[in-house]
């Protein structure tokens, strides 16, 4: 067989005669300090062709993307990562297994009918082409924005007959959304809105190119304790393809089994996982348990070491034990104040994976004279300092230069991203003032 199938989170596994690529394998464990699960059991045939695959890329350091747990199912494959500014991810991975990094926008031969090219982003994520048989071209678009290289993803793109995007399309709750305002209202997320997707992929789809379109990146479910209750605002299956309507394009099923010589497919049907729910002491998170003075020296050192913080932020603020800890940055109004049980948040600070607890969404988030954790905190923290290990301004000024010099779109989709964020701040995104601005934006970076 010559193709590919997808199945759980974000996993592309691509066949010439037999397996030979499969991407971030999230196999099992519980990511996030045990906060995810996957909502569906990964078939027996499907680890076993990943198992058998002979290259492994991972795309991002998210723990549902690089999974600790499944390690072990890919100790002989010779691993592929992303070339990004920091080189965190391939520092880690060349030290213990047989590994690759791979320029962005090279093309990279994987067997006689399969090639693939890489690209890094300034946000740390990364997207994969897979080109099969010169007819068949993929974009794992994953978690990514494609930024730096839009223009020229949909350039390769344009090439080839069969054209399919597998990007995160959902409701929007694989970010932190357990935010609360000062008097303490929870913050109700865009995932509240529960809006029919058809119309998103769609989009997608026109903007990029693609005449296929799969659910991707998108399968999970909270299944601690004091997470399960944003279960709420994840996405049914079934709402992906609420409202999608196109004459020339197609939104298909999930988990498919692509056969590139026939030009079809056939649907792969997990079951359903076991509902398991967990404790926050499975993980050692007791929510007694208080700051020590080694733990309080730890965060300050932390989050002052983060220059940008302190020209945004007046005061970082831990509630663990009942016990508030306050980090003085500066004399800004805006602040953030996170109740989080001591275990995650020491083992978040320790690891530098500080996403991994905003994303977990069981830590309780409170904004002070700001409304977003964006753009002044999560990129700087997450992004650019735990992953890029860019931490003060000279870092961060070396960070953006590593991606102008190594990202083909560089400025034009950062001009994109900066006048977005300008039409946001000024006008309701819900107003036709603002969706014919942004037409006007498209039309003139494009």
């Amino acid at each position: 067989m010559i193709g590919f199938e997808t199945i759980g989170n974000a996993t592309i596994t691509c066949f010439d005669g037999g397996p030979v690529l499969s991407t971030d394998p999230w196999i099992e464990g519980t990511p996030y300090f045990g906060s995810w699960g996957h909502p569906l059991q990964i078939p027996q045939e499907q680890i076993e062709n990943i198992k058998k695959s002979k290259y492994i890329w991972l795309s991002h350091g998210h723990p549902d993307h690089i999974n600790g747990k499944s390690f072990k199912y890919y100790r002989d494959a010779t691993i592929l990562i992303p070339d990004h500014c920091g080189d965190r991810i391939f520092d880690y991975f060349s030290s213990r297994f047989k590994c690759i990094k791979i320029k962005s926008n090279e093309w990279f031969q994987i067997s006689k009918n399969i090639r693939i090219k890489s690209f890094a982003d300034w946000n740390q994520d990364a997207s994969l082409i897979i080109d099969i048989l010169g007819q068949d071209c993929i974009l794992n678009q994953n978690d990514g924005s494609l930024l730096g290289w839009k223009r020229t993803i949909k350039k390769i793109i344009s090439n080839y007959e069969n054209r399919f995007l597998l990007k995160l399309v959902n409701w929007g709750d694989a970010d932190m959304i357990n935010l609360y305002d000062e008097s303490g209202k929870f913050i109700l997320p865009d995932a509240a809105k529960k809006l029919p997707l058809g119309k998103a992929y769609l989009h997608h789809m026109q903007s990029i190119g693609c005449n296929f379109a799969i659910p991707f990146s998108s399968f999970h479910k909270y299944i601690r304790e004091d997470s399960i209750h944003m279960n709420k605002f994840i996405t049914p299956l079934d709402k992906h393809f609420e409202d999608f309507k196109s004459e020339i394009c197609n939104l298909l099923p999930a988990h498919i089994r692509w056969d590139s010589n026939n030009g079809d497919f056939k649907e792969i049907s997990p079951t359903k996982s076991h509902g398991i729910i967990l404790s926050p002491q499975d993980f050692d998170d007791n929510y007694s348990d208080e700051l020590t003075e080694v733990d309080k020296d730890l965060l300050c050192k932390y989050f002052k070491s983060f220059d940008h913080l302190k020209r945004n932020f007046g005061t970082i603020t831990f509630s663990v034990g009942g016990k508030e800890t306050n980090i003085k940055l500066s004399n800004h109004k805006p602040s953030i104040c996170f109740q989080v049980p001591r275990n995650s948040l020491m083992k978040a600070v320790s690891y530098e994976i500080f996403d991994d607890l905003l994303i977990g969404n069981f830590m309780k988030t409170t904004l002070y004279n700001c409304d977003s954790l964006y753009p002044n905190f999560t990129p700087y923290v997450a992004k650019y300092g735990d992953n890029g290990l860019a931490h003060s301004s000279s870092d961060l000024e070396k960070y953006f230069n590593y991606y102008k010099l190594n990202s083909a779109d560089y400025w034009k989709d950062m001009l994109n991203i900066k006048t977005e964020s300008i039409i946001r701040k000024t006008i309701s995104s819900d107003s036709m003032v603002y969706k014919a601005a942004k037409n006007l934006r498209d039309r003139l970076v494009s």
